[in-house]
């Protein structure tokens, strides 16, 4: 057994994406938490593939790539069970009309770019290519028949033209009746080894922080966001947070496991991942 080391702080890393927030707001309480590494999913799947950072929410496809090296907390994700307004494929043309065509892809997020594929292969019977493109998406939209856009651009982006929006998880529940699990809160497997006892402490205290911001979002927008019930904006954050799932059940595992099966038939995962969460907690 490895040796118990002192631990000054838990290296946390942090998603800038307003479906985040219940998770973040009242860690400044956490003087034992340092956040490290701030930015889109696949800047921190990437900070902790690097090992930059201990703790994370990492695309769920992040963690079937790498689930030899990282632990699940219980009961924490960021999903959705029908729509969830911020993964979003935009076209200008219906999406019966997509067969063939190329697809330009958001770099933020490996999952939803595993699900669009899916959905269009599978649910659609298409055959599509993809193009990777972190330019803006009215720039896109410009050039480009169709874009896959998620997290907050995706939310609050109002297009200059008309174009047809496609929620990926509305269009993977109504085929498939199982929720969509974007995000899993993970803790690399070395860090756990040698820190059960703090890990699960922070889990604990990370699970009591979310479901007492839940519990308030009128609140919890004000301070996090400082958008109060004036802001036009209110109104669709208050529901687009109030509609997302944050609670892994057995439904949620079955969607993911799906979403794991579907993701190794088309080449995407070299296998189909085991859920493995962390003990005592």
């Amino acid at each position: 057994m490895a040796n118990k080391l002192a631990l000054k702080k838990v290296r946390i890393g942090k998603i800038n994406y307003v479906n985040t927030v219940p998770f973040y707001h009242g860690f400044s309480e956490m003087n034992h938490v340092d956040i490290c590494s701030t930015g889109s999913p696949s800047e921190i799947n990437q900070a902790m593939r690097n090992g930059e950072i201990d703790i994370a929410p990492v695309s769920s496809l992040e963690y079937a790539m790498r689930f030899d090296e990282y632990l699940i907390f219980p009961e924490l994700c960021v999903g959705s069970r029908d729509f969830a307004r911020s993964v979003l494929l935009l076209s200008q043309e219906k999406i019966n009309g997509l067969d063939g065509q190329k697809i330009v892809l958001t770099n933020q997020s490996f999952s939803s770019q595993a699900l669009l594929k899916i959905l269009l292969h599978f649910r659609y019977g298409f055959k599509n290519s993809f193009e990777v493109s972190d330019q803006s998406l009215d720039d896109l939209l410009a050039r480009n028949q169709s874009v896959l856009s998620i997290g907050n651009e995706a939310l609050f982006f109002k297009p200059n033209k008309f174009v047809y929006k496609y929620d990926l998880s509305e269009l993977w529940w109504s085929w498939t009746n199982l929720p969509f699990c974007f995000a899993l809160w993970v803790v690399r497997k070395k860090f756990y080894e040698l820190y059960r006892e703090e890990t699960v402490n922070f889990f604990r205290e990370l699970k009591a922080v979310t479901e007492r911001n839940l519990l308030n979002l009128e609140q919890l927008i004000k301070e996090s966001l400082e958008i109060t019930i004036a802001d036009e904006r209110f109104t669709s954050v208050f529901g687009y947070l109030f509609n997302l799932s944050y609670l892994i059940d057995d439904e949620v595992k079955k969607g993911l496991l799906l979403f794991y099966r579907y993701a190794n038939d088309l080449g995407i995962l070299p296998h189909v991942p085991e859920l493995n969460f962390i003990e005592g907690a």
